[in-house]
């Protein structure tokens, strides 16, 4: 199927699907639901109801929230990538992310679901929205190419190369050229500098807070645009750090002007962003679906350091009165001694995290202490500790664990024997900062304890822990891809779907020549992933 037809059977049951799946309780909207037919342009600027629908379906694309979008983008991927939860299902052995071997279905879903869920409801917004003619619409459309960005920003960092710039410019065809990743990251710094510039004035004047008709369709901050742009300057500082070992000079410019924007960054819990969604997804994996439990590595971790936030991350074992874990890549031949391993701790009603304050604290903390960034006026040591301290307020640990936990300068990360597959303990990293470290043993430090706050953004995590090698995870246990390096390495990026060799042949074609190896594999390097001598490699 070719993706403009994708993007037409989308476009079809977009009012009906998504109203019924984002909107539900919303009564007093009926008739717009059931309307038989796509409004016109006329009523649907004068409905709020329909523009609303679709900047609820853009917040559920940046992190794809319906249950079957998230397990293919977070739970079968990302999350077993960044060694937070593991796959479970003993018919799955052969073929998944996890062995570096995923079925074409899965590699099509995956690609397919991002693209479509992201610029269906964004394409009908910039119909909707005359940025030159209306004033509020200024604002709303700076809020949508947020979202997008946001997005984004993730789908590129799984493959590298993706069609973006010949997107953003047409009307709605996905079956055009590819931009290379470096590519890729300057439109998207320049679309959110916009967004940005934009927000900045909107926030300063004073005329978000009379703005109440995004209130209902905010499911993040509930219409606080204030919110909005210190989410945005924090993605700029989040996205800044990641091409840091690719294009210095750009990641400490961009940096600077993330902490320098009059409108903040994400410094307080109350700030996260987190989608309110029902059910939370993951609740739904480990629950109805069954088949995710913890990985061993965030076990070994948080076990060694006998951290307070294990008993709030996950649940006991049903197979035994403990923590349990299990290696990436075992052959699983019982489903049932599977699922009796330790489950996250994820309740129906919880929100989805997109980002945190103690992410965005050890993100300083990393920039002062790898990247001497003289514009962060505090110490990498109280950047460091805030970070932990942010994490253990957000997940409800007491102040006393925290002092406690990072002024400990002995524990370090368990060795492994949970399932069977024993390993080694992964890292000897303590946990109390010490300022007479070298970079090296600096910059292991931040990133584990941040890899353990940012739990369960595994994306996120497995983005990080490609560009400086940080933490240290155990090799996979199998592996069925002839690539026998990914058992120590851990995937670079996911493939393609298989079925843009298919409708999309001479664009494809081009972006494999863009990835620089020519191979659409798991193997290649993505562009900022450009840190020398990175553990494992």
């Amino acid at each position: 199927m070719k993706k403009n037809m994708i993007y037409r059977k989308y476009s079809l049951i977009l009012m009906t699907a998504i109203c019924m799946m984002l909107i539900s309780g919303c009564t007093d909207n009926f008739d717009d639901i059931n309307r038989p037919r796509t409004p016109s342009e006329e009523e649907a600027k004068g409905d709020f109801f329909y523009i609303g629908v679709h900047y609820k379906a853009l917040q559920n694309g940046v992190i794809l929230s319906p249950a079957n979008r998230y397990q293919y983008d977070e739970n079968l991927s990302g999350q077993p990538y960044a060694r937070y939860l593991t796959i479970t299902k003993d018919n799955w052995n052969m073929t998944n992310f996890g062995v570096f071997n995923a079925s074409n279905q899965f590699l099509n879903n995956l690609f397919n679901f991002h693209m479509t869920d992201v610029y269906v409801p964004w394409f009908e917004l910039k119909r909707l929205l005359t940025v030159e003619d209306d004033k509020e619409n200024h604002y709303s459309w700076a809020w949508a190419e947020l979202l997008r960005v946001a997005a984004v920003h993730r789908i590129t960092d799984i493959y590298g190369p993706i069609p973006y710039s010949k997107v953003k410019d047409n009307t709605g065809s996905l079956q055009v050229a590819y931009d290379s990743q470096e590519d890729v990251y300057k439109g998207l710094f320049e679309d959110l500098d916009k967004a940005i510039e934009i927000l900045t004035e909107y926030v300063q004047s004073g005329a978000a807070s009379q703005v109440s008709a995004f209130k209902e369709y905010d499911m993040v901050y509930g219409g606080d645009f204030s919110k909005w742009l210190k989410f945005a300057n924090s993605l700029k500082l989040r996205m800044a750090l990641r091409i840091s070992y690719a294009d210095k000079a750009n990641s400490i410019k961009y940096a600077r002007e993330a902490l320098t924007n009059p409108g903040g960054i994400i410094t307080s819990n109350d700030e996260n962003a987190q989608l309110s969604v029902f059910p939370n997804p993951l609740f739904t994996m480990w629950g109805a679906y069954a088949d995710t439990r913890a990985c061993a590595e965030i076990m070994a971790y948080m076990k060694g350091y006998e951290d307070p936030r294990l008993k709030l991350y996950f649940q006991k074992a049903t197979s035994k009165d403990d923590y349990l874990g299990m290696r990436l890549g075992i052959a699983i031949s019982n489903h049932t001694w599977a699922t009796g391993f330790s489950a996250p701790l994820v309740g129906e009603t919880d929100p989805l995290l997109w980002m945190s304050a103690a992410e965005i604290a050890f993100i300083k903390a990393e920039g002062k202490a790898i990247w001497k960034w003289d514009f962060v006026t505090e110490s990498t040591e109280e950047l460091y500790n805030q970070g932990i301290k942010l994490s253990f307020a957000q997940w409800g640990a007491k102040e006393t664990e925290a002092t406690a936990y990072l002024n400990d300068i002995t524990k370090t990360p368990a060795a492994f024997n949970d399932d069977g597959n024993a390993a080694l303990s992964p890292s000897s990293i303590t946990i109390k900062w010490n300022e007479s470290a070298s970079d090296e043993i600096k910059q292991e430090r931040i990133l584990t304890q941040k890899w353990i706050a940012l739990f369960p953004l595994g994306n996120e995590a497995w983005s990080e822990n490609r560009r400086t090698g940080y933490p240290r995870f155990f090799p996979t246990v199998v592996s069925h891809n002839p690539d026998g390096m990914l058992r120590i390495r851990g995937a670079s990026r996911i493939p393609y779907a298989p079925q843009e060799a298919l409708d999309n042949l001479k664009n494809y074609t081009n972006a494999l020549l863009l990835l620089g190896s020519g191979k659409d594999d798991y193997g290649t390097r993505l562009w900022w992933d450009k840190k020398p001598n990175k553990p494992n490699f």
